[in-house]
């Protein structure tokens, strides 16, 4: 502080003095050429009576005369109206050009006087030039090079240089005197800085008045942290003993990767019983699965949130990589880790898709033999044609519900299991939904139901077939659950960070209980009606599984009898 403090000192006593002497040296200089011109007016003001020019004994007999009185050289010039030069002391015998366009000469004929400097190509110097009128038809100039004035000027400057030295040694001396005193007292209450804070009273302790506030603050000031340090320590204690509680893996690290904290569940989900965090390790000494060392390079290089399932030989655990930031700044600076035993949770996954598939072929036995008794109809069997209509109709009907049961359950067994879920391409919606339009506009008819769209050209890389088919069971669903002259619309469009599918419709709703189940598979809000409109339950739970294969959200709005709005959000950033 004392070196920062005496070069600030100096700093500005260097500016200063640098000041002084540039200040001191325009004030001369000004004053020195205001005084050669004023020199140079009076000489040629005193010398303009026309009888010492009329010819050139006189004029010689001038300019010597002059000359004689001065320390510097001169210049004189007649010239007359037409601009031609009479005399110049400096030309000889050279011709001079034609001076009747130069300011002084033009202005002396005007004004009876005129002055001006500039640089004169006959002499190769800057001049001074003051001219006043002899007659009517002459003008007489007197000039001098600024030259003179600078070498004049440069004289000065030594004594401008030993000026600044003076200067700069009274500002060297009073910064060091000034530092010292400023700072002496600072450096006495800082050695007895420990006593002051334990509350000694073994040793006096000279503190200067102005000093008491900031001994005081420093006391308080060591109370405030103290306390905060026991509120971190406690913080710190609460979290551990909630880390080391929970059942789910708890990993933090910094930016470099560094391991900061990790629970037992961790270590034990890792796989590696012998990692002891004594000292600050690298992730790479926990674990070097490729995977989730490549996801937490991801989250960290792009601030993305990742999540990761990775299958051992008995547990499916899932991670979740979370970027930690600052407040208010988007800059990382580290990675929360989380891990889920989610084995439960796969091993259910795995016996719905088994049911899926089970189920399908369990219903085409029933199928068979429907067909079957079809055709024994057809064969004469049943001869009664009333009841054969009757039967075949009922047969019929039933066989195409539980075909179409079983390519919805297929189909949703394929979506779980993400095949074809790579065969992406650049799908533009309003395409397929233009298309998913025109296949439904025959049924939408028929139930006297209105269906229109409006899609902006929005292009997302994905299936296109999983696309149309999210379409195709959101529309199929508005009509058929519909009122008499009713509505469906399709919007498609960008908001924020997302691409909106929105299917509203103006039909019988879904009341508020059963809002969180229609995404389920088989359920029916009204089985009657289902049956009815040949619904298998799988529609939505189709739609449900298509968004989330794209990391998509679905939000759901409905009242009973006034209609329903399921809005599909897929982030941008994932397509």
């Amino acid at each position: 502080m004392k070196k920062r403090l005496f070069l600030i000192i100096m700093l500005i006593s260097i500016i200063t003095s640098a000041a002084a002497c540039m200040l001191t040296s325009a004030i001369y200089y000004k004053f020195y050429v205001d005084d050669a011109k004023e020199q140079l007016k009076t000489i040629t003001e005193l010398s303009a009576d026309p009888q010492y020019w009329n010819d050139n004994n006189s004029i010689q007999l001038s300019v010597n005369n002059i000359l004689r009185t001065v320390d510097y050289n001169m210049r004189f010039t007649i010239i007359e109206k037409s601009g031609a030069v009479i005399y110049d002391n400096w030309a000889g015998n050279e011709t001079l050009e034609n001076h009747k366009d130069r300011p002084e000469i033009a202005e002396a004929f005007k004004k009876g006087y005129g002055e001006n400097t500039r640089y004169s190509d006959t002499v190769s110097s800057d001049m001074f030039y003051y001219a006043v009128k002899l007659n009517d038809n002459e003008v007489l100039r007197l000039s001098r090079e600024i030259d003179s004035v600078n070498s004049v000027f440069a004289g000065i400057l030594p004594m401008l240089a030993i000026l600044f030295l003076v200067l700069l040694l009274i500002g060297y001396f009073a910064a060091n005197s000034f530092t010292k005193g400023l700072l002496k007292p600072i450096n006495e209450m800082t050695k007895s800085l420990d006593d002051m804070l334990e509350g000694s009273k073994k040793t006096e302790i000279r503190i200067y008045d102005e000093f008491q506030p900031l001994s005081y603050k420093i006391k308080e000031q060591k109370i405030r942290i103290n306390e905060y340090i026991d509120e971190l320590k406690y913080e710190r204690d609460t979290i551990g003993i909630i880390t080391e509680n929970m059942k789910e893996g708890f990993i933090l690290i910094n930016k470099d990767k560094n391991i900061l904290s990790i629970n037992t569940s961790g270590i034990r989900m890792i796989k590696n019983d012998k990692f002891n965090l004594q000292v600050s390790k690298n992730i790479i000494e926990l674990t070097r699965n490729a995977d989730i060392l490549n996801n937490i390079d991801i989250a960290i290089k792009e601030n993305k949130h990742l999540t990761y399932d990775m299958d051992t030989n008995r547990n499916h655990y899932r991670y979740y990589f979370s970027p930690v930031k600052e407040q208010n700044n988007l800059l990382v600076t580290g990675l929360l880790i989380l891990i889920e035993d989610i084995t439960i949770q796969k091993n259910a996954e795995i016996m719905r898709s088994e049911f899926s598939a089970n189920v399908s072929h369990e219903l085409k036995t029933p199928l068979t033999t429907m067909i079957g008794f079809a055709e024994m109809i057809k064969e004469g069997l049943i001869t009664d044609i009333n009841s054969i209509k009757k039967y075949c109709g009922m047969i019929n009907n039933e066989g195409l519900r539980l075909i179409s049961l079983i390519e919805d359950i297929m189909r949703l067994s394929r979506i779980e299991e993400r095949i074809d879920a790579d065969d992406n391409s650049m799908v533009n919606l309003k395409e397929v939904g233009n298309e998913v339009i025109s296949l439904l506009q025959q049924k939408a008819y028929d139930r006297n139901v209105n269906i229109k769209i409006q899609a902006d050209s929005i292009f997302m890389n994905a299936n296109k077939n999983y696309l149309s088919e999210l379409l195709y069971n959101l529309v199929d669903n508005g009509i058929k659950y519909n009122k008499n002259n009713g509505y469906v619309h399709l919007n498609i469009f960008k908001k924020e960070d997302y691409i909106n599918i929105v299917v509203k419709d103006n039909g019988t709703g879904i009341s508020e209980e059963h809002q969180d189940r229609v995404f389920e598979r088989f359920y029916r809000v009204d089985k009657s009606r289902s049956k009815e409109t040949g619904g298998t339950g799988l529609g939505l739970s189709i739609v449900k599984h298509i968004a989330e294969l794209y990391e998509g959200i679905i939000e759901i709005k409905s009242k009973e009898d006034e209609g329903t709005e399921i809005t599909v959000k897929f982030p941008l950033n994932s397509i």
